[in-house]
């Protein structure tokens, strides 16, 4: 169905050459080539001290965790469960950076002799997010404290509840937070409007990291043995695709170089189902081989098994759930295509490419756990922004992936009055809504969208960092 597409050109933004003296000092005082100096300009890394922290990241260059707000209330309530010997509940998300995160904060509470369990919601029966089904099995397994990861940044009601349970909550997330935050006994998140700690851009799994660093330091232990688990940090951080500079930057270069000599027999095994063995792995190997494998568990089901996999010490249980993964996969590249296919003919039925300004769908048929691959697989094909939502048992789950100019989260908010719930990112969110709805909220974010984009906007940009002599 190729014949499905708007045929715009990219339009080519060349970056402005940046002081030329400026350049030529670095250039000669680094010993780098000019047009490496340009680049690294065009992304406001302009100064000798940047340029040398970001070409030769050092860990101790990561900043002090304590430094992220809410981290001291957090360490204090851990150190109390660790001392008391209470029951800890690590509750992660279904993605590849909830899992990594799950996992990472799972082996460390274990290793320091927490009484830890974890808990991942099923996309399918809960959805995104802290759930009332999590607390009440966190209830009857006897836990007094859950952690989140990557999760519970707009969690009010929920943390309320876990409060009326008797269990207090220690929020860490990375996602946008909404107009009113909820109450745990912490909450820590560097996009916190009250935080300014200086990488803002953590994944689920760095900040999880961060919890985990500050308790080591807390405790007085050797910081060092927590290097073991960058290569989850790693695979987490490079598959949330946050921007890689920084802390982030820092974390996912030494954690690659720790998934090449992991002694996971889960990452070795996946590894190896996916072709990997023995050759050379990189943040395209992370997110393009390794991450789809996990992320498919989660989205088909039960990704519980991931976590199992990551964190496992028995070589015969991990192969055997890589092996699964790997089918899971499998199985999910198909779902894909049927899905892409459906949309693209639905999108031939009712979109008029050349006047609309958004693209929202839905159907009966559609797997929940795939619409949002396909999703973003459309804004890379229309540069539009694509909500597309499956409806299933009476209520649609959507994914919505979006362009530079339209905020998902601020769009979502005007039409807050016809969904019930949502949440995300400024380029990728979810919502629930009721399927009564959703020609009305088709309208109205078609109503926002020619509101809040112009033509411009509605042109894919190919940024031109300089021009190469031959």
């Amino acid at each position: 169905m190729n014949w499905v597409t708007r045929s715009i050109p990219p339009k080519w933004i060349v970056a402005p050459d940046p002081d030329p003296e400026q350049v030529q000092n670095i250039s000669a005082g680094l010993g780098l080539d000019k047009t490496i100096v340009k680049i690294l300009f065009n992304r406001q890394i302009n100064t000798t001290t940047a340029i040398k922290q970001f070409l030769e990241p050092k860990l101790e260059d990561l900043g002090d965790p304590f430094s992220l707000k809410s981290m001291d209330e957090a360490i204090d309530r851990i150190m109390t469960a660790l001392r008391e010997n209470e029951k800890i509940m690590v509750y992660g998300d279904y993605d590849v950076d909830g899992i990594t995160a799950t996992s990472l904060l799972y082996l460390v509470l274990n290793k320091l002799g927490a009484q830890v369990a974890y808990y991942l919601p099923n996309r399918l029966i809960e959805g995104y997010g802290l759930s009332i089904l999590g607390i009440d099995e966190a209830e009857k397994q006897g836990a007094t404290l859950i952690i989140s990861v990557d999760t519970g940044v707009t969690a009010v009601d929920e943390v309320e509840y876990a409060r009326q349970k008797g269990i207090d909550c220690i929020i860490t997330d990375h996602h946008e937070q909404g107009e009113q935050l909820p109450n745990p006994v912490a909450l820590i998140n560097p996009k916190r409007n009250d935080c300014d700690y200086e990488c803002r851009e953590l994944s689920g799994v760095g900040v999880a990291f961060k919890l985990a660093q500050a308790l080591y330091r807390r405790l007085q232990q050797d910081e060092t043995e927590l290097e073991e688990h960058l290569d989850l940090v790693a695979l987490g951080t490079a598959a949330d695709i946050v921007p890689l500079i920084g802390e982030n930057r820092i974390l996912t270069k030494f954690g690659i170089s720790q998934i090449a000599r992991t002694t996971k027999p889960g990452l070795k095994s996946l590894a190896f189902v996916s072709g990997l063995m023995g050759k050379k792995i990189g943040t395209g190997q992370v997110v393009f081989i390794l991450a789809p494998r996990i992320n498919a568990i989660g989205r088909l089901g039960d990704a519980v098994s991931a976590v199992k996999l990551l964190t496992t010490k028995d070589e015969r249980a991990a192969s055997e759930i890589a092996r699964t993964l790997d089918k899971e996969n499998q199985r999910r590249k198909n779902i894909d295509e049927k899905t892409l296919n459906e949309a693209l003919e639905q999108i031939r039925q009712t979109v008029d490419l050349e006047k609309d300004k958004a693209i929202i769908l839905s159907s009966e048929g559609w797997h929940q756990g795939v619409i949002g691959i396909v999703a973003s697989r459309l804004v890379e094909r229309f540069h539009l922004p694509t909500i597309m939502i499956a409806v299933d048992d009476g209520e649609g789950k959507g994914s919505a992936r979006s362009i530079p100019g339209f905020h998902l989260c601020n769009a979502l908010k005007e039409c807050e009055d016809l969904l019930l719930r949502y949440g995300g990112h400024k380029y990728a969110a979810g919502l629930t809504i009721d399927p009564d709805k959703i020609d009305a909220f088709r309208e109205k974010m078609k109503e926002v969208s020619h509101n809040l984009l112009t033509s411009d906007d509605l042109v894919a940009k190919l940024n031109i960092d300089a021009e190469l002599e031959l």
